[in-house]
């Protein structure tokens, strides 16, 4: 018997009412519904999963939608308008023989929820079972050997499928077409406005594009080297008309700040010390740069003009399909990249913003709006407000 299996075995009274409830598709959602939404760690897999999430609460404001998440993602999902309520766990209440486990699993168990969300694409049976113990009739996760009872609508893996696009396929199951799932992250409109106030007084000129280039860890090994992301600061600013910026997941700092020092030109005030505020900021840039990271997903998913560098590690699965506004070129084994071909993809998906600048600035050289860089993000899912992220249960 695996562990999955004996620790299910072990606390079956907590999953008692999950294995007795039933489901009807597309019948399981309506206006009084209550929904759990688990992040298993993962901020693209959480990004991957807001569409479907942001078009249940159009259909249905009055949802009731709650997040059970790691405290560093509450600040992000908080300022959604999604969020009813948010329970943060913290890593040692994961581990299933510990008494803190058994007290997460009682205090979701009372939350009488209808639906719950395991937000990923890799198997996380502590969570999965989580999701059980929910009570929750339909409970929705990856597809593995060992996700029934824990899961039972699984989202099967495709082979080179883009994971953004995955939640299409399960949208006709919650009555939703396709294109009903919007792939963007919401953000609230005040502070889009005021990053966009802020983005307009340190780059006044219209005519420059804003640029931001991660240079951060990757989702599927390590990045290129800062030297690396140098040279290609150095390729864009000899080629455009721009002001270049550094920007990636504050955890990066050190990388940050050692790529930074070797820019020169870079707009200085720009507030990224959140993650909220760099997902704001990336909002307002006319293109972004960068590996396989959360940051170009989210660029991607935005419409913000994307050039993802690409190594033999990132698989089919992190690579946008039919996408406009994103190329994915391959790096060589040394992490570096043909300056021709770099620039080809920029022009590629951020041509037509630069030829709009121009004659934006041609017809008023002295702009006093300032250059809209990116489509203005969704206003926030009406219903409940989101409460202060409070713990799940004690460690």
């Amino acid at each position: 018997m695996s562990d999955h299996k004996l620790l299910s075995t072990m606390l079956r009274p907590f999953f008692r009412r999950g294995n007795g409830a039933r489901f009807s598709l597309p019948d399981c959602l309506g206006e009084d519904s209550r929904v759990l939404c688990i992040d298993a760690g993962s901020l693209s897999d959480m990004l991957f999963h807001m569409p479907l999430l942001t078009a249940i609460r159009r259909r249905y404001p009055g949802t009731g939608m709650d997040f059970l998440m790691p405290e560093k993602h509450a600040a992000l999902v908080v300022p959604s308008g999604l969020a009813r309520q948010c329970l943060i766990y913290k890593p040692g209440q994961l581990n299933p023989w510990r008494p803190s486990f058994a007290s997460l699993l009682k205090q979701v168990g009372a939350g009488g929820y209808d639906v719950t969300f395991v937000m990923a694409h890799e198997p996380h049976p502590t969570l999965e079972m989580v999701a059980l113990a929910s009570g929750a009739a339909l409970r929705y996760g990856p597809s593995h050997g060992d996700a029934w009872p824990s899961i039972n609508f699984e989202l099967r893996p495709a082979a080179d499928g883009y994971l953004g696009d995955r939640l299409r396929h399960a949208a006709p199951f919650f009555g939703f077409a396709a294109g009903d799932l919007k792939p963007k992250w919401p953000l609230p409109l005040d502070k889009v406005r005021q990053m966009a106030q802020q983005v307009h007084f340190h780059k006044p000129n219209a005519r420059q594009m804003l640029v931001a280039i991660d240079p951060g860890r990757t989702l599927t090994g390590e990045p290129a080297s800062i030297e690396s992301y140098q040279a290609i600061a150095r390729a864009l600013g000899s080629r455009l008309e721009c002001r270049l910026i550094p920007l990636s997941d504050p955890q990066e700092q050190e990388r940050l700040a050692r790529l930074e020092v070797l820019m020169t030109n870079v707009p200085s005030g720009l507030s990224r010390d959140t993650f909220l505020e760099v997902v704001l900021l990336l909002s307002q840039c006319d293109l972004f740069v960068g590996g396989n990271t959360d940051l170009f997903h989210f660029a991607v998913a935005m419409g913000v003009p994307a050039v993802g560098l690409f190594t033999e590690a990132d698989v089919p699965q992190w690579r946008p399909q039919g996408r406009p506004l994103a190329r994915v070129i391959d790096l060589d084994e040394a992490g570096r990249i043909d300056p021709d071909a770099l620039l080809a993809a920029v022009e590629a998906v951020a041509g037509d913003r630069r030829r709009a600048a121009s004659t934006a600035v041609a017809v008023s050289p002295r702009p006093s709006a300032p250059e809209a860089a990116s489509p203005a993000p969704p206003a926030p899912a009406t219903g409940a407000p989101a409460t202060p992220a409070s713990d799940a249960a004690a460690q």
